[in-house]
């Protein structure tokens, strides 16, 4: 049953989306998996010190990180907020309610109303301000109410607990009157400006000296007691903006950072282990790599977009018609998985190794190398080492150089491959890349500014790295081509030039239809490399074309010698005959296990085309026979029943196949040749049958001039040896 396009459409997004959970689980877990041994291995190294003892080696650090010193964070966080002095605002609240009793209590006086009076000053007072007789006196104690709340009137209590806090000064905001408001300013609790109810006695008594001149000292004394029992402090402590404004100071504070490099020397040798030399071992042990919840954050949104897009990317340069869409998606997923657990035991040893520049043991070579050479394409190459460079970028060990050191590793790894087409061209491989990277490990050396002294070792690290990357292709190319049936090169030579049985068959069974494969393969190999598609699958393509003709190969012209089987059938009858040799051909791949394009271009070869001479023959004998049943020849009868090709090296193949056979017919001639294979192509093109093969008229223009060359030059004519006498 075929499947329908949202059928693969469906496989195509469920195939996406199960690759895409793994490989970011996969690049989300390894940095938090090198963390934890990392932060094990640390906790080994720096515990087991006491303060007081002498040590028995010299300590060095393993790695730079910054240390954040956490008790002298806090002790700055604390002089912080001691450094905001509490925060006193004017009361407007109060400060109206203290005019309007004095406004009450000036206005009884002139009314003579002594019940008011007697609600805002005590009965013995009231009683002596109503016998009060000359109202300026009023007015002077009521300018100087107001003199009192403008300057401010403290609570005694808050001001003493300011004190005890060890402040000096406070911070007066919110002053009271309009021309004041909303300005502050620093108030010292030494300065003579704080009234409280210690000296507001003194400080009313030195303004009505001196207004009071010509007065007895009993008035003084009245307007001093009533202006004692009016007033009351309007300046409050704000408990909540001083908290506003410690809070804000304490957030303001850097933490207290200690900047630990590589191979700083911790504890010296022979010498006291001191107090601060363990506390900053704890230090070292409790931060060295811990995983934040926001760095584990970062890590999963970047993974998710370098693998999304890379994975599109993957599939968009595969190509819609790929018939391994799923296969390589599996080969892309084992191959990311084998290289972060690589990754994961190379950092180790690295980290062991205590090496200034660790970036030359990340296997960046496998995953991109072995998608390469499996898939074909060099493109796939470059996206599988961008992918895994990104992820290799969020290592606890990586530095802003890491990225494009694994990017630029990667690339000229796959930049090298030369697709070869013998196993042990993998040599030549190894060697080329060991070169080139180990080049390129210097160069960024020197950018970082690593030390030399290790510059063996990290070098050694890069040629084992690239060997283990061609070990590992070398040994599971083989497995994946047997289990998913892959036509990689390897693959595609043996079967081109291997022994294969069935081609051997078809030789000692139709050896016309042999010479005949022979002929297409070395024109489709051609062809396609003159436009730039794969010679190797159109050459094999080619050659086992027409397998199908094992089966009663005498009914073949090219395996006849002067004897036709068609005369004695009828036309219907041989065009079954004919037509059968696809559908045998395709079964017969299938039997050996020839992979999928193969069978593909063995299927789909003549695509739909009529069989002409056949269609013609049955015309010729309806009219011969005179039948009067009403019946017509179809067309359809007479064509093939599979797919036109929907890529180009099978497209390359049916015109091959369609040229080879009719440059028979005529004598060997360039021109003759020409004309014969514009009429093939116009033929082919007018009957649809290259719609889909992804074959652009510059190309069946360049691929009609390289089969006249080709064919020109195979058929040469040669002079005339002369007789022997």
């Amino acid at each position: 049953m075929r499947r329908t396009k949202t059928d693969k459409n469906s496989n195509r997004k469920l195939t996406f989306f199960i690759c895409f959970f793994i490989m970011l689980a996969g690049s989300v877990l390894l940095p938090m998996f090198l963390k934890m041994h990392t932060q094990v291995q640390y906790k080994s190294i720096y515990s087991g010190y006491e303060v007081g003892e002498i040590a028995e080696k010299s300590l060095y650090a393993k790695t730079s990180i910054d240390l954040i010193d956490h008790d002298a964070t806090e002790e700055a966080k604390q002089q912080a907020r001691l450094s905001i002095a509490p925060v006193f605002s004017y009361s407007s609240t109060v400060s109206y309610s203290v005019i309007s009793k004095a406004d009450s209590l000036r206005t009884a006086v002139i009314e003579g109303n002594k019940e008011v009076l007697e609600k805002v000053l005590n009965p013995s007072l009231a009683q002596r301000v109503s016998e009060m007789k000359d109202l300026t006196l009023l007015s002077i104690a009521y300018d100087l109410v107001n003199h009192i709340l403008s300057i401010g009137y403290y609570d005694e209590d808050e001001i003493v607990m300011a004190k005890e806090e060890g402040y000096d000064t406070i911070t007066l905001s919110n002053l009271y009157g309009s021309a004041l408001k909303n300005h502050e300013h620093s108030v010292s609790l030494s300065a003579s400006v704080i009234l409280t109810s210690n000296n507001v006695r003194q400080f009313i008594q030195s303004i009505l000296s001196d207004a009071l001149s010509g007065y007895s000292a009993v008035d003084g004394l009245l307007l001093e007691e009533m202006v004692l029992e009016v007033i009351e402090p309007n300046v409050n402590y704000d408990e909540t903006l001083t908290e506003q404004r410690r809070d804000a100071a304490e957030k303001a504070v850097d933490p207290v950072v200690i900047s630990i490099t590589k191979g700083q020397l911790l504890i010296e040798a022979d010498r006291v282990v001191r107090n601060e030399q363990v506390e900053l071992l704890q230090m070292l042990i409790t931060q060295s790599n811990n995983f934040s919840f926001l760095e584990f954050l970062g890590n999963l949104v970047f993974d998710s977009i370098v693998i999304a897009v890379g994975l599109f990317v993957f599939g968009f340069f595969l190509g819609d018609k790929n018939l391994h869409f799923v296969e390589f998606h599996i080969l892309l997923v084992f191959s990311f998985m084998v290289s972060l657990v690589a990754t994961y035991f190379f950092t180790l040893i690295s980290s062991r190794l205590n090496l200034e520049f660790q970036d030359s043991f990340l296997p960046v070579f496998f995953l991109p190398l072995f998608m390469s050479e499996v898939t074909g394409y060099k493109r796939i190459g470059f996206v599988s080492a961008t992918m895994l460079s990104a992820v290799m970028a969020t290592l606890p060990t990586a530095s802003i150089m890491t990225f494009f050191y694994c990017l630029v590793c990667g690339s000229s790894s796959v930049f090298l491959i030369r697709f070869f087409n013998r196993r042990i061209d993998a040599i030549y491989q190894w060697f080329f890349s060991s070169v080139s990277c180990s080049g390129i490990t210097i160069l960024f050396m020197v950018i970082n500014q690593s030390s030399f002294t290790m510059i063996f070792t990290v070098i050694l690290g890069t040629l084992i790295n690239v060997t283990i990357a061609q070990i590992l292709i070398s040994s599971f190319l083989p497995v994946a081509e047997k289990v998913f049936n892959l036509p990689t090169v390897f693959r595609l030579y043996e079967l081109a030039y291997g022994q294969s049985p069935i081609l051997t068959r078809l030789s000692q069974a139709a050896p016309g239809t042999y010479s005949h494969c022979m002929a297409v393969a070395d024109l489709s190999e051609v062809g396609a490399r003159a436009i730039g598609a794969n010679p190797l699958l159109a050459r094999v393509g080619a050659l086992y074309h027409d397998i199908g003709k094992i089966e009663h190969p005498e009914y073949f012209v090219e395996n006849q010698s002067g004897v036709n089987k068609h005369d004695d059938i009828s036309p219907s009858l041989s065009v079954a005959v004919i037509k059968s040799h696809v559908k045998v051909g395709a079964d017969k791949g299938r039997e050996v296990g020839l992979p999928a394009e193969i069978i593909k271009i063995i299927a789909n070869h003549h695509g739909n085309d009529i069989i002409a001479y056949f269609y013609n023959e049955a015309l010729k004998y309806q009219a011969a026979s005179n039948d009067d049943r009403g019946e017509t020849v179809k067309a359809s009868d007479y064509s093939y029943n599979a797919e036109i090709p929907d890529f180009k090296e099978c497209g390359i193949v049916m015109l091959a196949d369609s040229i080879e056979a009719a440059s028979r017919t005529v004598t060997p001639n360039a021109s003759k040749y020409a004309k014969l294979i514009n009429s093939i192509f116009l033929g082919k093109i007018e009957r649809g049958q290259l719609d889909n093969s992804n074959l652009t008229m510059n190309d069946i223009k360049t691929l009609a001039d390289t089969f006249v060359k080709t064919l020109a030059a195979r058929n040469h004519s040669r002079i005339e040896y002369p007789d022997e006498d």
